[in-house]
């Protein structure tokens, strides 16, 4: 006789599927219907899993911040305080989203291999953290309209710090002579970031953005906003190693 799998074993099943829901969709409109039929079941059978919508989507946030099966879960799952899950959210953030390259070359004196190697390290590890991480961000960036503190940790807490600390690395190395100067620093870091976010997150929900090879595309994209830095051939170089 086949095995007929437990509400428990169905959960990671669950969880997968809300994951896509809520990224979709946002916290606000997502229904736990919504979430039932992405599983083929009825909406009433989602309760024997959670307690509420408000339980899914912290268990949803808590099954993305920590890789690995899930063990140990009370079912029905309740709804800690927002607080609660905002919290674990922020550790969890400050363990996973570091960026090494990207800190070595703040602290360091100079680019050790050259400034393009340098700089081709720090968006590759920028594009590999934003493709991973690509539906939580998602499931995060759309609930956070609903959830204004869940808008202040995005916004406030991780993306605007990384719009200063790429301008400020970016302006160095600009003052230094190692990268070219340009206009406006700000829209420099802004244009790294949201080129490489578009290619690593945002091309997902473009049809045509899924016909793109996930390796040839992470390639050529650190190739071009690497080289859109570089010294042209017609400036006179300055601060030159």
């Amino acid at each position: 006789m086949p095995h007929r799998p437990s509400v428990a074993d169905r959960l990671p099943e669950l969880v997968d599927a809300a994951v896509q829901v809520f990224a979709a969709k946002g916290y606000g409109a997502t229904q736990m219907a919504d979430v039932a039929a992405a599983m083929g079941l009825g909406a009433g059978s989602l309760y024997n899993y959670v307690e509420s919508k408000e339980g899914l989507f912290a268990l949803c946030l808590e099954r993305m911040m920590h890789e690995g099966p899930l063990r140990d879960v009370a079912l029905p799952v309740a709804a800690p305080p927002l607080d609660v899950t905002l919290t674990r959210l922020r550790e969890r953030a400050e363990q996973s989203l570091r960026l090494p390259a990207l800190a070595a070359a703040e602290l360091g004196d100079g680019p050790q291999a050259g400034a393009a190697e340098e700089l081709a390290a720090v968006v590759t590890e920028l594009y590999e953290l934003l493709s991973r991480t690509r539906l939580v961000a998602d499931m995060v960036e759309r609930s956070a309209r609903d959830l204004p503190a869940l808008a202040s940790l995005f916004h406030d807490e991780w993306r605007t710090p990384l719009f200063t600390r790429l301008e400020a690395y970016l302006g160095s190395c600009m003052d230094r002579g190692w990268l070219r100067r340009v206009g406006d620093r700000r829209v420099a870091a802004r244009f790294v970031v949201e080129t490489v976010t578009w290619f690593a997150r945002h091309r997902f929900h473009d049809v045509d953005g899924w016909e793109l090879d996930d390796a040839a595309t992470q390639a050529t994209v650190v190739d071009l906003v690497t080289g859109a830095f570089l010294p042209r051939m017609d400036q006179e170089p300055s601060g030159a190693r």
